[in-house]
């Protein structure tokens, strides 16, 4: 439920920032003012930065970008996994082989370097971050569905389904994804918190992000030596992407759990008072 809020609170946030163009916000986020490095007060809720702009609106305004490419990053790697982990499981020989060893040249890269290079590279801009998260994002889906698809492949009703002769886009579409979608929908809601930090440390860096973009990282790294003097201005951008991380990881949690037939008598006998689990093993008797 904690996940579930806290998702559901900064979508709505975010949805309403983009379809607003701003008007949400209680000032004007990129208005410059002579009140710069104001501490938290009822005027400015978060304080303002170094140029005078309001803190609360600054970062409300960066949650399309914080909370929109990584869900777009998480999306399309999740769709490409889907295609080409189904298609290796199905058709297996050379074709497996090519996008395995595609996938594990990928992924012999650590994820945040290859995603630096390649931001650094292609230059600053929103659209080029978001393709080189892309670009390293893809492969663990690949081998998620891949196995995933390998289980199902063996299962008697696909078999039967062989057997009759059923064309490839039917049993894919009838019997495989459907018992592959929940296992991608749990690693992608906890996915996106991972994606959302490694987009906050490329703005730290300073790496893709566009200097006049509003994001959490970049305004981590905008604090430099001010820090020790106005350590809010760090912490709250920080406690936003920590609360976010937190939420989508709860949430890929809590589906898992529902999701999972083997934990849902777990979670129904957690569930219920201790009175009653006393009294239903007495109505049980001896074993």
């Amino acid at each position: 439920m904690f996940g579930l809020v806290t998702v559901v609170f900064f979508l709505i946030l975010t949805v309403g920032q983009a379809v607003s163009s701003g008007r949400i916000l209680p000032y004007n986020a990129y208005q410059i003012s002579s009140q710069a490095n104001a501490s938290p007060s009822l005027a400015h809720w978060f304080g303002t930065d170094l140029l005078g702009r309001d803190m609360l609106s600054w970062v409300i305004t960066a949650l399309p970008t914080d909370i929109g490419i990584p869900v777009i990053t998480v999306a399309v790697s999740a769709a490409i996994g889907i295609v080409l982990g189904t298609l290796a499981a199905f058709f297996r020989g050379w074709l497996d082989e090519v996008i395995m060893r595609l996938t594990d040249m990928f992924m012999a890269f650590p994820q945040m370097i290859m995603s630096l290079a390649i931001a650094a590279t292609l230059g600053p801009s929103l659209v080029n971050v978001t393709f080189s998260l892309i670009v390293v994002w893809w492969p663990p889906y690949v081998r998620l569905v891949r196995g995933a698809v390998l289980q199902v492949a063996a299962e008697d009703f696909v078999s039967i389904s062989k057997a009759l002769n059923s064309s490839f886009f039917y049993i894919v579409s009838k019997d495989a994804i459907p018992n592959v979608l929940p296992s991608v929908l749990v690693y992608a809601t906890t996915d996106v918190g991972t994606a959302l930090l490694t987009l906050s440390t490329l703005g730290f860096l300073n790496v893709g992000i566009p200097p006049a973009s509003p994001e959490l990282g970049t305004m981590v790294s905008n604090v430099g030596y001010n820090f020790y003097l106005y350590p809010y201005q760090v912490i709250i951008p920080a406690v936003f992407v920590m609360v976010i991380v937190a939420g989508f990881s709860f949430l890929g949690e809590g589906i898992r759990e529902s999701l999972d037939v083997r934990l849902r008598p777990h979670i129904l006998m957690r569930n219920k008072p201790v009175k009653e689990h006393e009294t239903e093993g007495q109505k049980s008797g001896p074993i």
